[in-house]
Formats: C-alpha cells, sequence, structure tokens
C-alpha cells in the first residue's frame, strides 16, 4: 500500500459500525488502524480478504498507560470514531460513551497529525428529550456521555475538522438482538423504506416527542459507515449529519427498498401459485 495513502484510526474497529467503516476504508485504498477492546475483527469478517489489510491493536481507552494509548492511535490523518455503550448502567455509559472518546480525543490532540474526526453520535432530536421530567437516569447519562465526548473531539482537532453524524437507530447484519438492540438489514430497510414516506414525515413532525422519534426512519450501518468514511476522507465537508436522509446522501447510499422488495416476491409468489392452479 502507498505511503501517501491516508492514514485512519478507527476507534471500535471490531465493532456493528467499525468494522464496516474499515471494509470501506480498505476499498477506498486507506492504510487503516483499528483500535477496540479485542484488538480483532470481528467475526462475520474473518474470511474476507479485506481484514488482512488493516493494522488491528487491542486497547481497551480507559485503562492502562496513556503512553499505550497514544501509541495504539498512531499519528493518524483522520479519526473515525464509533466507539459507543448502551444499557442501564449509568455509569458504565458515561464511561463507554464520554470517558473512552475524551480519552482518545486527548491522545489524538497530543499526537498532532490529526485533521478530520468523525464521530457517530445521537439524534438530537432524541437528545432534546433530555431534561424531560420521565427520563431515566441511565438516558440522562448516555446523552451527558454523547457530550463529552463530541466536546473533547472538538477541542481536539478543530471544529472545522469535525462531523458528528447523528443516527435515531441503526440496523444491520443478519440477525436480531436485544443486548445491544439489533434489527436485521432486511426488516430494518422495509421499515426506513415505509417511515421514508413523506406523509408519515410529516406526520412525524408535528408529533411530540418520544412518538415524533418512533415514526423516524432508521439507518443502515453500511450508510452510517459510507457516512463517516467519506468526512474522514474529506468526501464530505459537513459538520453534522443529522437524519438518515442526511447521512444517506453523505453515504451515497441507494434508497431503502426492503418493503417494495417484500410485496414484490409475494406477488411473484402469488403470481406462482395461480399459475399453477390454473394449469391443474
Amino acid at each position: 500500500m502507498s505511503e501517501s495513502a491516508p492514514c485512519v484510526t478507527v476507534l471500535g474497529g471490531s465493532g456493528f459500525v467499525g468494522s464496516r467503516v474499515c471494509k470501506l476504508l480498505v476499498g477506498e485504498g486507506a492504510r487503516v488502524r483499528s483500535v477496540s477492546r479485542s484488538g480483532a475483527p470481528p467475526s462475520w469478517a474473518l474470511s474476507e480478504p479485506w481484514v488482512e489489510s488493516v493494522e488491528w491493536v487491542a486497547n481497551e481507552l480507559t485503562k492502562g498507560p496513556r503512553e499505550d494509548l497514544e501509541a495504539a492511535i498512531g499519528t493518524p490523518d483522520a479519526v473515525v470514531s464509533c466507539v459507543g455503550a448502551v444499557g442501564f448502567d449509568g455509569a458504565n455509559l458515561l464511561n463507554g460513551n464520554g470517558k473512552a472518546n475524551t480519552e482518545a480525543a486527548k491522545a489524538v490532540k497530543k499526537a498532532g497529525t490529526a485533521t478530520r474526526y468523525a464521530f457517530v453520535s445521537v439524534s438530537s432530536e432524541l437528545e432534546a428529550l433530555d431534561g424531560t421530567f420521565w427520563l431515566p437516569e441511565w438516558l440522562t447519562c448516555y446523552f451527558a456521555g454523547k457530550k463529552q465526548a463530541e466536546e473533547a473531539i472538538v477541542d481536539a482537532v478543530g471544529r472545522e475538522g469535525v462531523t458528528v453524524i447523528r443516527p435515531t437507530f441503526i440496523y444491520g447484519g443478519d440477525a436480531f438482538g436485544l443486548t445491544p438492540p439489533r434489527v436485521a438489514s432486511g426488516y430494518g430497510s422495509a421499515v426506513e423504506e415505509i417511515l421514508s414516506n413523506g406523509i408519515i414525515s410529516k406526520i412525524a413532525d408535528i408529533m411530540p416527542g418520544t412518538i415524533k422519534i418512533a415514526l423516524r426512519p432508521p439507518v443502515s450501518a453500511e450508510a452510517v459507515a459510507g457516512a463517516c468514511v467519506n468526512a474522514a476522507l474529506g468526501k464530505i465537508d459537513e459538520r453534522e449529519l443529522d437524519t438518515t436522509a442526511k447521512i444517506n446522501k453523505a453515504a451515497g447510499a441507494p434508497a431503502a427498498t426492503g418493503f417494495s422488495d417484500f410485496v414484490a416476491a409475494i406477488s411473484e409468489k402469488v403470481s406462482e401459485l395461480t399459475a399453477k392452479k390454473a394449469e391443474a
């Protein structure tokens, strides 16, 4: 790989979105370093050739000597952080979303080489719920951690070098899950297509808080990864990508067709059964 190729450090590169960021960066010809707790590629990608082009480094960000973290991050031209935590433990959410990203950003600032930094945060509409009387403490901690991370990242490279990606719900992969919550690609794409309908969008606009958010379309992990990559490589110049439509546009992602594909498959099946019945 050419030494002139951009060098990108991906924080959380073994994870759901981060691994897809690594894959896309390799495809763009970048030199890629993944920093994660495991320091290993995810199981779904073990047989894929792009894995061999990534430098996999183990570091927990909040533990161990700071010198080890600095060495793990290296001297990148750009950084992508997909580091985050979910759950109901407030302290863990502050640590996994806030402190982990803050410590990493300090190391990036000390290195002094990165000029671009993409960060996967949270939808502004979801964050706007912070401070409402019924909001559970753990969710307040989640928002606080994300805010700490954003502030530290801006401090590391300057506001003009930062792109914050703000998804609502991210779907992808082949399976459903609860911890963390996961929705498979086919189902998620169908929901995205339905909720992207103009009429539903207008209804969502006038709805209060949680109903509004429930009616917003989710976004695919591939689209979030694509937006991160294009931000890190300087292909887009946006400070924030807030809403699924903006994330998809930044990633160059096609419109979701999960629902249309489902309807087409059912129609084809019905036609086959009708034809067989007519032949009989």
